[in-house]
């Protein structure tokens, strides 16, 4: 379960505080400009940005955006049937398949719970759990953001902006990279993990607001805290949507920054922590300071 929160982050709005550490400068290392480090939620409304100190700066002395993905291309029709053939099930290990029907029953009490009565697991049988779990964690997530539209994305606002600006956008990884990271689990695990959001569905919401206040407060620490505590999943899960990405991104970074200012977004999940981003960068010679103006 853990996982699916965390990769959407990570997931009566009150504004940042002035001491949010959200965003970071990189400078040092032979750097002629400093770049930034943005930490961004996935169901978070777009007026979070108004409300981070030093962000409409950064983006504006930034020559290049770089995110997770290239938003506009991961939402392109070609990126959503991959996305799709990502996450559909052999044959033989359908969700069906593979889940009991007291798990089915059990399954079916929360997706109608969240989706309304005409939604069943039989709609999504013919593909992996992962991605009813992934489901599933962005409802409870935006339960925690009453005000999110989703028309209007962090992550794609940020690139729509720079992209309006003239600025280069870019992405650290591929559609079919980020695929792999959520749905490259064996099936098992992935029920599962399931059948855990099934049963602790009321932590995994508390869970939720946890993160939303915490993120909105830009308290990384707590954030980390959430993202490790072992009630909500394996460490496996982390080292997969997390550390193993922060890891190949730090080596994208390290030949993107020297080239040019970069302002850098992804999920706030992914910048604390010994794996994670800042110390990453920090590891490679970059001086990362938290950005209070």
């Amino acid at each position: 379960m853990k996982k699916f929160l965390t990769s959407i982050l990570l997931v009566a709005l009150t504004a940042i505080s002035s001491n949010a550490q959200l965003l970071w400068k990189i400078s040092g290392n032979g750097l002629e400009k400093p770049s930034y480090l943005f930490g961004t939620h996935h169901v978070a409304p777009i007026s979070v940005l108004d409300s981070v100190p030093g962000f409409n700066e950064a983006l504006s002395s930034a020559e290049k955006v770089y995110g997770e993905l290239i938003m506009s291309e991961a939402q392109s029709p070609a990126a959503q049937q991959l996305m799709m053939s990502a996450a559909m099930a052999p044959q033989d290990s359908t969700l069906t398949a593979v889940l009991t029907a007291a798990q089915t029953d059990s399954l079916n009490t929360m997706l109608q719970k969240y989706m309304g009565p005409m939604v069943s697991a039989a709609q999504f049988a013919p593909m992996k759990p992962a991605i009813v779990s992934t489901v599933v964690a962005m409802v409870q997530a935006q339960s925690a953001f009453p005000d999110f539209n989703q028309q209007e994305q962090l992550d794609s606002e940020i690139q729509k902006r720079g992209a309006a600006a003239g600025k280069e956008i870019g992405g650290l990884e591929t559609m079919e990279i980020q695929c792999q990271a959520l749905f490259g689990s064996p099936i098992l695990e992935q029920a599962n993990d399931l059948m855990d959001l099934v049963r602790n569905d009321g932590k995994s919401v508390e869970m939720a607001h946890r993160l939303a206040n915490a993120y909105l407060a830009g308290d990384l620490s707590e954030m980390l805290s959430i993202i490790e505590d072992p009630t909500f999943g394996s460490s496996e899960g982390t080292e997969r949507l997390i550390n193993k990405r922060n890891a190949n991104w730090v080596r994208v970074m390290a030949g993107l920054l020297p080239t040019a200012s970069v302002l850098i977004a992804v999920g706030a999940g992914h910048l604390p922590g010994d794996k994670g981003l800042i110390s990453l960068l920090r590891k490679e010679g970059y001086t990362v300071t938290p950005v209070e103006k």
